[in-house]
């Protein structure tokens, strides 16, 4: 069974991290060619941005043999963790990961469809590029079905294995279906695993909430600002939420988990937890980092534009009150 995990885990994460490796490549050129931004500021952020995507899927996909290596340590099962039996909670646990697994395949090309779109508005290959990127998510999907499907055939074998070491420890069958008694690591497993797909979840949702909270902070901007900079305005928009949606391979990265659970195994459960709560929070970084970033831009941008206007406003006044001085002088001058 380890090494059934070990084998999808090597599998899914090389697929993933290519993909990463392709689509940000391809981002690039597409920055360089065809961006349709007509400030370079935002171009050179984008740019630096991919750049960074690029070097974490390449980093992981030099790192994952590695990972891999050791006393068969895999990102949930282990024989530490469930004492060398196969358990239902196992089975879950093996579950919650190879759905994890399958979300980031499915997200990783839509994220880069994301940053397309608002990348290149006028260009004529989207329909081209959704084509492609969706027939890669759909056959990527259907490997990702298939291996869950191949865990729930092997159910009643793991109820097998259960029943015997049952048998074996003495224990009454009606009592426990499956080993779930007197596991306290397993219960912390269950634990953790919850807590991190908790927190790479919660991620995602604050990415959709900045995301809004751009929208309508730009949208008052948009009210307060002249025509003229409308332009410079909205692809700073663009820029900002092409940025915002931050690399979802590493928003719940099994590998990141992969280096907690080690540490589970060597060091005290409290140190997991703050590894693993650590770890997960790197997903907020980018999102909250670009809020925080408009929010001042606007703010500076709602003080030059104040300014602006005070400015304007105090020049078209004093003109008035020359041309009305001049004007009564003029009538003064004519009564005379």
């Amino acid at each position: 069974m380890a090494a059934e995990i070990t084998d999808v885990h090597h599998v899914m994460e090389t697929i993933m991290n290519s993909l990463s490796i392709l689509f940000n490549c391809y981002l690039l050129y597409l920055i360089k060619y065809y961006s349709t931004f007509g400030v370079k500021l935002y171009q050179y952020l984008l740019t630096i941005d991919a750049i960074l995507d690029l070097c974490l899927g390449v980093g992981a996909l030099l790192a994952q043999p590695v990972g891999l290596t050791g006393n068969g340590y895999t990102v949930m099962i282990s024989n530490g963790f469930f004492t060398g039996h196969s358990t239902f909670l196992e089975s879950l646990t093996a579950t919650f990961y190879l759905v994890i697994l399958h979300t980031n395949i499915i997200w990783i090309p839509v994220q880069f469809v994301y940053r397309y779109r608002l990348l290149c508005k006028k260009s004529g290959k989207s329909i081209h590029i959704d084509i492609l990127i969706i027939s890669v998510t759909i056959t990527y999907s259907i490997i990702a079905l298939k291996v869950l499907a191949s865990f729930s055939e092997v159910r009643d074998e793991y109820q097998s294995i259960g029943q015997h070491v049952l048998g074996l420890n003495n224990w009454p069958s009606y009592k426990y279906g499956f080993i779930m008694g007197g596991h306290i690591k397993e219960w912390r497993m269950i634990a953790y695993v919850l807590l991190w797909t908790t927190t790479s979840a919660t991620s995602i949702f604050i990415v959709i909430w900045c995301e809004k909270m751009i929208a309508k902070n730009f949208n008052q901007l948009c009210d307060m600002s002249h025509a003229s900079t409308r332009r410079m305005h909205k692809e700073f928009q663009r820029a900002l939420l092409a940025m915002a949606i931050c690399p979802l391979f590493t928003t719940s990265m099994p590998v990141f988990y992969f280096m907690t659970t080690i540490a589970f195994q060597l060091c005290p459960g409290r140190v997991s937890a703050i590894m693993t709560i650590c770890l997960s929070s790197i997903s907020l970084f980018n999102p909250l980092t670009t809020i925080i970033c408009f929010r001042c831009y606007r703010r500076a941008a709602a003080r030059l534009l104040t300014c602006g206007r005070y400015n304007k406003d105090s020049v078209n006044s004093l003109t008035n009150v020359n041309a009305a001085t001049s004007t009564n002088k003029s009538n003064v001058k004519v009564i005379a």
